[in-house]
């Protein structure tokens, strides 16, 4: 399924997968996220009811390094041969196809998937611009739900992965991609000054933001910072930096 949400700005809506998003520039296309290996077909078949050609694909981003929404772009970066970013802290392991970090494998649930690994072209640290065309693109470091989450913003449409959900859910809690409930908090707050924007999350309708889906996720993220009940713990650092926003 997928739906043209804005003027350029298509939603391909994989089942029971993680969204993809192409943005069509003056320059050619632009990839946020490709879903998982097995949806290629379907997200291939969506893009040519869409009138995209992949292989005007310039350039794509990967909002986090988890199997259902990286998982597949090694395969189209193979085919069609366009540079990839990611936050550097998330790199590593889409590189390597590490089968914890990017969740392929979760051995007590026996969940197993493919995940094709794949080169990074522009590791990042969060607030680099890229530009196609007539838009432009800012990476934002958005730690929380992984340590190398990040958020792409182009002009009034903002791209999260998987931090907060038309219903003010949040993404999956777990120390072995790297959780951290006050980097959550830390990352919705943040996301106050985008009010009004159209978010594009990982699973699920594009919104327009309002405080009160922040309020929301921001509640269930608190629940997980206190150590006594264990379960926002152990956990990795914090990967802001000690000293504030830069």
């Amino acid at each position: 399924m997928f739906s043209e949400v804005r003027p350029n700005v298509f939603w391909i809506h994989p089942p029971g997968g993680g969204e993809v998003y192409v943005v069509r520039t003056e320059a050619g296309l632009v990839l946020i996220d490709s879903g998982s290996p097995g949806q290629r077909k379907l997200v291939l078949e969506d893009m040519q009811h869409a009138d995209l050609n992949p292989r005007d694909i310039r350039l794509a981003f990967v909002t986090h390094a988890h199997c259902d929404h990286v998982g597949g772009m090694g395969w189209w970066r193979r085919e069609f041969g366009f540079p990839v970013v990611a936050h550097s802290l998330a790199a590593g392991p889409i590189e390597k196809a590490d089968p914890v970090i990017t969740a392929a494998e979760i051995p007590f649930t026996q969940h197993s998937v493919e995940f094709d690994p794949c080169p990074i072209a522009h590791p990042v640290g969060g607030g680099e611009h890229f530009s196609s065309g007539e838009r432009t693109f800012l990476t934002i470091h958005a730690p929380g739900h992984t340590i190398g989450s990040m958020h792409i913003l182009s002009g009034e449409e903002l791209f999260v992965g998987d931090t907060l959900f038309e219903s003010g859910g949040i993404g999956w809690f777990d120390v072995h991609w790297g959780s951290n409930p006050e980097d959550y908090v830390e990352t919705l707050d943040r996301m106050r000054e985008h009010v009004g924007r159209l978010v594009l999350p990982g699973h699920g309708a594009p919104y327009l933001l309002e405080e009160s889906q922040i309020d929301t996720a921001r509640r269930t993220a608190e629940f997980y910072i206190p150590s006594e009940h264990g379960l926002g713990t152990p956990r990795v650092p914090s990967a802001y930096p000690k000293d504030g926003p830069a």
